[in-house]
């Protein structure tokens, strides 16, 4: 082997097993993009900076990663300018889309011009700015050239995690494919990543937001619940920090975390950190803003004991 390649292992491999990990959580970011970039600049630089002392193997964002779109594209700049400094860092990252991320919502959050459902789906700049080469950990997809709906996988904890994405109020077709994806990896612990799941009142919502196709307790019925993988679901969209378990049809436990601050403050510059512990069976949750440099210590802060992961194959 290669003495550079070797050393880079060596270096890089205790991060892959560590027991304990770290995974920052984006909250919608529409607020921070468009009018103060300085609170999502300083999460992603503070991401890149504590990599090592957190063991940050991957990073999430719930989706509403823009306002809207304008003939200049600022907002998607400022995203893309952002996650850049996730690229040079090696930091790889997944991106739900939310519905202020397609052709539904205009100037000021109105409903754009046109079949406001068909519009959802439209998410051409999300696309040209953050391509399917930009997604390091990506490993397929339900549309080519697309990740509206995709799914990536990781190493941490000396367990295998495949993290799913999931388009807003998802259309019956990508559920299909995503039942498949989930089926095929039954030795990773599997994160469904969403814009919108969970009510401010922790409730799994009964509603598709009035444009989208399946509403989320469709989506949980049918993809969620009957998985025997998935441990965490985590979404956004709705201003408020919530979660909730449930036991899925195969006994394991769903872990569903909420959180979004865009009315306040933009946001604050808030990330949702979650910490796994795979050898004390703990996920521990809290919500800091590296802008501030402050935790909240309100009900967003909470913590998970008895997990039960999913054995990584080469351990059964």
């Amino acid at each position: 082997m290669n003495k550079t390649i070797l050393l880079g292992f060596l270096l890089f491999a205790p991060l892959l097993w560590a027991e304990k990990f770290t995974l920052p959580v984006f909250p919608d970011t529409q607020c921070a993009v468009n009018r103060n970039n300085d609170l999502f600049t300083s999460q992603v630089q503070w991401i890149a900076a504590n990599r090592s002392a957190l063991n940050i193997p991957f990073v999430l964002h719930v989706g509403d990663i823009v306002d809207w779109d304008t003939p200049d594209h600022r907002m998607w700049k400022n995203a893309s300018d952002g996650f850049a400094v996730l690229d040079k860092a090696g930091i790889p990252y997944a991106l739900a889309v939310g519905n202020h991320d397609g052709g539904a919502v205009g100037p000021g959050g109105s409903a754009a011009p046109g079949n406001v459902r068909a519009n959802l789906r439209v998410t051409t700049e999300f696309n040209a700015f953050f391509p399917v080469s930009r997604f390091t950990a990506q490993r397929g997809r339900f549309a080519e050239g697309r990740s509206d709906n995709a799914w990536y996988t990781f190493k941490a904890g000396g367990l295998d995690w495949l993290v799913l994405t999931l388009e807003f109020c998802a259309r019956q077709q990508p559920v299909d494919w995503a039942k498949t994806m989930l089926a095929d990896h039954p030795a990773h612990n599997v994160i469904v990543l969403t814009h919108f799941h969970l009510t401010s009142k922790g409730e799994i919502s009964q509603r598709n937001a009035g444009y989208g196709d399946l509403s989320p307790q469709q989506v949980y019925d049918q993809l969620i619940k009957p998985s025997a993988n998935v441990l965490l679901v985590v979404s956004g969209h709705v201003d408020s920090s919530a979660w909730r378990a449930d036991k899925g049809e195969k006994g394991n436990r769903i872990y569903q975390i909420l959180q979004d601050y865009q009315t306040t403050d933009n946001g604050g510059g808030y990330l949702r950190l979650l910490e796994v512990d795979t050898s004390a069976r703990t996920i521990s949750a809290r919500m800091y803003s590296p802008h501030y440099d402050l935790t909240k210590t309100d009900a967003s802060q909470f913590s998970f004991s008895g997990v039960t992961f999913v054995a990584a194959a080469s351990s059964k």
